[in-house]
């Protein structure tokens, strides 16, 4: 019984798969391209501009947008990315898009991954 358990413990942890990689291209419905890395694996994903910035993709307007943290949880802000330094629009120069520093994402990653984990053992208690 000891052994079924610690097999399952360490098969939960191997399924942890971290995210490709490579860059990927995508086309903004106002034509803008944003390449970006998909990073994280099944406890937290966001995507990486080439700039460093955190952005997740809002399928509600159907475009990449600035990532915040709310309520232990990253979200889409509602504000569109946009290259700071090569966008020329006025609208885009007066909006201060949310900053996720890596700091606080490392530090919700590692709150998700001790849930689950925590979750997965308290499972493998009761059986």
């Amino acid at each position: 019984m000891r052994y079924l358990l610690i097999l399952s413990f360490i098969t939960s942890l191997l399924t942890a798969a971290p995210a490709f990689q490579g860059k990927r291209i995508f086309t903004q419905p106002d034509g803008t391209e944003v390449t970006y890395r998909l990073q994280g694996d099944e406890h937290l994903t966001w995507m990486e501009s080439e700039s460093g910035d955190i952005l997740l993709f809002s399928k509600k307007n159907k475009r990449f947008e600035f990532a915040e943290i709310r309520d232990n949880m990253l979200e889409a802000s509602g504000i569109p990315f946009f290259r700071a330094a090569t966008t020329k629009s006025p609208s885009a120069a007066a909006v201060t898009p949310p900053k996720v520093s890596k700091e606080a994402l490392r530090a919700l990653y590692e709150k998700r991954r001790d849930e689950h984990l925590s979750k997965m053992k308290s499972r493998h208690n009761h059986h």
